[in-house]
């Protein structure tokens, strides 16, 4: 397997944007990515296109083949990915798999995002085949309530307590103040974490991600073509 070099990104501001539709947002991502690469749409070898939920399936989420109609179709490959909150990790992984195979010498990997406000709701089909459908319309059982279940179980077998996680929020809140095109950018202490709302126990408000709109995307590449781009590649780790 052969080295792989992040060679560009680009994000667009998260927050709400009633105004734009979800092709605006990752437009400004992606053309912010390939500038920083110094790569041309047309040297682009593939797409790895990451949603919460792909739109093809479920609700609002990001459709790669969009994208690449509006970039203007080159006949690349497009892989569309739907993995909840991992879903840019995945399609990031599926990127640096096809540049490290020797596949493409260069992969866009774009993640957007258009929320609706309030809970993530299921697909809005009555189907019992739809687990989400299952897990809210029959049990009750929204986003919050869900994950605060599993992580009930975490603390169960692993003895996570009420601090390590907010610590995890701290460290995300901290993060984020360096990043200016992030929803929030404000500093919270562990206290400030821990005497925030309680959502659904055990998570508090200031644990809890909000539904937002905005898009990432990074240009990756072999370590022959980002040679060519630059004397001091950032290569990816794993």
């Amino acid at each position: 397997m052969g080295d792989v070099a992040v060679l560009g990104l680009g994000m667009h501001p998260w927050g709400k944007f009633p105004e734009k539709n979800l092709n605006t947002i990752c437009r400004v991502a992606v053309d912010a990515a390939l500038a920083d690469a110094g790569v041309a749409w047309k040297e682009v070898g593939a797409v790895a296109a990451a949603s919460s939920r792909f739109s093809g399936g479920k609700g609002w989420g990001l459709n790669g083949n969009d994208v690449v109609e509006d970039m203007g179709p080159t006949g690349v490959p497009v892989y569309n990915l739907s993995a909840g909150c991992a879903a840019g990790a995945n399609a990031f992984n599926v990127g640096h798999m096809m540049v490290a195979s020797g596949a493409h010498d260069v992969v866009l990997v774009v993640g957007g995002e258009k929320m609706p406000k309030g809970f993530i709701q299921t697909s809005g089909l009555d189907d019992e085949t739809d687990p989400e459908y299952l897990r809210q319309r029959c049990v009750g059982l929204p986003g919050p309530g869900f994950w605060a279940l599993l992580t009930r179980q975490r603390m169960e077998e692993y003895g996570t307590s009420h601090e390590d996680l907010a610590a995890v929020a701290v460290k995300a809140h901290k993060v984020g103040t360096h990043n200016e095109n992030a929803r929030f950018r404000q500093l919270f202490s562990l206290e400030d974490v821990l005497n925030s709302n309680m959502v659904s126990d055990p998570l508090r408000l200031y644990e809890i991600c909000p539904v937002s709109d905005g898009a990432a995307a990074v240009v990756l590449c072999s370590a022959e073509f980002a040679l060519k781009k630059t004397t001091r590649p950032i290569w990816a780790a794993s």
